[in-house]
Formats: C-alpha cells, structure tokens, sequence
C-alpha cells in the first residue's frame, strides 16, 4: 500500500477517504488550515438547504479537471459540507 500511495499525504488522503472522515473536523478545527476555517465560518450559519446545495455542487466538481491543488481543496470543501450537513458541526 504505502508504494501504490507514495508518500504520507496520499495516504492519509486514501484513508480519510475511505473511512468518511477527516482530520479536520468542524467542531474541533485544531487541525484544519486557516484556509479551512474560513470556509467553516462562512457555512455554518447557512440553512441546511443551501449547505445541501453547495455540498451537491462541490460534489459535481470532484471529478472534473483540476490541478492537484484544486482537487485537494474541492475534497477539503466537500468534507466540511458534508460535516455540517450531517449536523456534525451543531456545537459551533
């Protein structure tokens, strides 16, 4: 496995992946960027209606063409959303 994923960023990708989760969590933000906190704060006072909505659109974006840095930003997205869309980000 760590030769099919190279190197650890990969592999924590593969295995946030596949678990559903996230190191980032929007009710303990301790390890999530700066860039990623931003984005929390903006959503979290949104309706679940257009949480819903901007989780479906970021969703749509995942398969398109994107740098690398694009992809791992559209993903980090798609987690938060789906974080607050599922309530886990009630406390905040």
């Amino acid at each position: 496995m760590c030769d099919e994923l190279g190197d650890e960023e990969y592999m924590q990708a593969y295995v946030e992946e596949v678990a559903k989760t996230s190191l980032c969590s929007v009710t303990d933000p301790v390890n999530c960027s700066e860039k990623e906190v931003t984005y929390m704060e903006k959503w979290k006072t949104a309706q679940m209606t257009d949480i819903s909505a901007e989780l479906n659109r970021v969703k749509g974006m995942l398969g398109s063409k994107a740098t690398p840095d694009q992809k791992k930003w559209i993903s980090q997205r798609s987690k938060i959303l789906a974080q607050l869309h599922t309530g886990e980000g009630d406390e905040l």
